[in-house]
């Protein structure tokens, strides 16, 4: 008897609730009926439409609560083939539940280490045009991952470009001026991805 109830207390404690179970069905039901023609939802394979994000990417580049934030605010995209789509909240944090579902080889948090914390700010800054993990595609396609933009230029001579300004030839991308202090948490980023 004993062992039925620790059992029972164990799936209690790290399975999904209900409720969960219901909000991530609800969100596959609808990024499956409203996403699939442009994005790869699941957990493999390649979006239909290639400037369209497979969601494991996204899952890996934005929080819960940023994607929820994100989805009430109103979809802000760089191209014209997304549709508007005014969302409930319900409905965005269903999606967003699903979308997390998908995470996969997140990078490991070291702790609060410089490489830990250039991350975090190539995530909120960069991570929406660029792959910046070791692993996955560009959300949009002509952006470079930044594992292949560290083969091209050496980290550590990036510094005095993210302090002044990195300003490129295409206009989709938007200037960004960093501390100096950002710019070596970004270098040790960086470098760690060259190591790999």
């Amino acid at each position: 008897m004993r062992i039925a109830v620790a059992l029972f207390a164990l799936a209690l404690l790290t399975g999904p609730t209900a409720a969960e179970e219901s909000t991530l069905a609800r969100g596959q039901r609808l990024v499956e009926v409203n996403c699939t023609r442009c994005h790869a939802v699941g957990d493999t394979g390649n979006s239909p439409f290639a400037d369209a994000p497979p969601f494991r990417e996204v899952a890996k580049n934005y929080s819960q609560d940023e994607l929820v934030d994100g989805f009430m605010e109103g979809l802000a995209v760089r191209h014209p083939a997304m549709p508007d789509w005014d969302m409930t909240m319900d409905q965005a944090e269903a999606i967003a539940t699903y979308i997390m579902g998908l995470k996969r080889d997140a990078p490991a948090k070291m702790e609060d280490s410089p490489a830990a914390i250039g991350h975090e700010i190539l995530r909120k800054n960069c991570a929406r045009c660029h792959a910046i993990d070791a692993t996955g595609s560009s959300p949009l396609a002509k952006a470079p991952p930044f594992r292949e933009v560290v083969t091209r230029y050496p980290p550590e001579s990036l510094g005095e470009a993210l302090v002044e300004g990195i300003v490129t030839g295409h206009n989709e991308m938007p200037e960004f001026v960093f501390e100096a202090d950002q710019a070596a948490e970004i270098i040790a980023y960086l470098d760690s991805l060259k190591a790999k």
